[in-house]
């Protein structure tokens, strides 16, 4: 997979498009005069003034793609309460980096979305890769599902739906579909295969003064995340003004009991701080000296690799200072319909702020895939390009990764294709 220079996605980058002032006459006050408290938004046509120049797959690959290095540590780490809070770090930094001051598109049907980063391997002698697929496989609902592959063997995969609500001068937003982590990781000599759900994709959130004032977001929900191999589990709690707190855990597989094990809190675009407690059984038995310096030796080769990984401590479980994304990759554009090819007008005209060009566009974009599924049926279907429908899972899977192209050395950066066309 061969990156194209011409091509770039506002999903990561930042301009004053995201805090455009909304004026409430026009359009707007046309359109907001049609709708109902607590109408669904996923399921009416917005004008342009309240998007965000990308598709929602854009915005699922920003999220998931620019720390997923963060889990490279987790294959290394043979403490399984600290694989979990690598999974927990990793799924803050997806969190931090949301933007909710105005909605991305509604993906096409069958709409596809690739790209791919790199970054430094564990040991820092060469450069690993991971490629994500993302793919629109329902309409009503809308649904998204997409996969993450790296050279290390993880893979993410998440079947996503997100529904956003209108209260007048704030919109509710909820997220369903789980994400699943598959990490292989080195314990001994063994690779062992470990599995991390995660029950949902981001926290449920309600985002204030979307038309008057300053807007805000505050998250209103739990999120749990659960790994059968390890007997590992946590819960997280999300609150206003990105504050979180929550607990970590293991079951006891001798005395069958679920003991406390850890607890974190703090600001996730801040720092989240970690407190480890000794089990019972570890309480009992004082380290030896030959499992001590087993420990110091493996504390300086995780301190080796840290920069780069920025891997949670004894006591900080994240730092959002030191994050470190990755640069974003977008190779040549394939198939039928993608979001950076579909949208690239109205992406231009809305960074531009000529909203009735955006609009124009916009509307030719559905009327024609509302054409397109009366004539082929295409809803129906329960197989696209990339995900067929599992019936007895209820869920979409990617097919394979022998669908990705493998990335070539030949890339250019996010700078030098701003100014190529999206």
């Amino acid at each position: 997979m061969e990156a194209d220079p011409s091509l770039v996605s506002y999903s990561d980058q930042h301009g004053e498009w995201e805090t455009r002032e909304i004026s409430i006459f026009g359009v707007v006050k046309s359109f907001i005069s049609q709708l109902s408290i607590g109408q669904e938004l996923t399921k009416v046509s917005m004008p342009s003034i309240f998007l965000m120049p990308y598709s929602i797959l854009e915005l699922a690959a920003s999220r998931h793609l620019k720390y997923i290095h963060l889990l490279i540590s987790a294959q290394h780490e043979e403490d399984p309460l600290k694989r979990m809070a690598i999974i927990i770090q990793y799924f803050f930094s997806c969190v931090r980096d949301g933007n909710f001051q105005k909605k991305p598109y509604n993906a096409l049907l069958g709409e596809v979305h690739k790209c791919f980063v790199k970054y430094p391997s564990y040991d820092g002698q060469s450069t690993s890769t991971a490629q994500f697929i993302g793919e629109q496989v329902t309409h009503h609902p809308p649904l998204t599902a997409f996969n993450i592959t790296t050279s290390e063997g993880i893979t993410l995969d998440c079947n996503v739906q997100f529904s956003a609500k209108f209260h007048m001068n704030s919109v509710s937003v909820v997220t369903t579909g789980a994400v699943k982590i598959c990490i292989p990781v080195k314990i001994g000599n063994q690779i062992v295969r470990e599995t991390y759900i995660i029950d949902k994709g981001l926290p449920d959130a309600l985002v204030k003064n979307v038309i008057f004032g300053t807007r805000s977001i505050n998250w209103t929900d739990s999120v749990d995340v659960m790994c059968e191999d390890s007997k590992t589990s946590a819960t997280v709690h999300f609150d206003k003004n990105e504050y979180v707190k929550g607990e970590v855990s293991v079951y006891n597989t001798e005395s069958e009991v679920e003991e406390h094990r850890a607890s974190l809190k703090g600001y996730i675009s801040d720092v989240v701080n970690i407190d480890y407690l000794e089990s019972k059984s570890s309480e009992a038995a004082p380290a030896s000296s030959a499992s001590s310096k087993k420990e110091k030796k493996k504390e300086k080769k995780k301190a080796k690799h840290s920069k780069h990984t920025s891997s949670p401590s004894d006591t900080i479980l994240m730092d959002a200072k030191q994050l470190e994304p990755n640069t974003t990759f977008y190779p040549k554009q394939t198939d039928p319909i993608t979001s950076l090819g579909t949208w690239k007008e109205v992406t231009k005209y809305i960074v531009a702020g000529d909203m009735p060009a955006a609009d124009q566009i916009k509307k030719e974009i559905e009327d024609e895939q509302r054409k397109r599924l009366q004539i082929t049926k295409e809803e129906e279907k329960k197989e696209r390009a990339y995900f067929k429908y599992n019936d007895d899972k209820e869920i979409w899977e990617f097919k394979s990764t022998q669908t990705l192209a493998p990335v070539s050395n030949t890339t250019s950066t996010a700078s030098d294709a701003a100014s190529g066309s999206n």
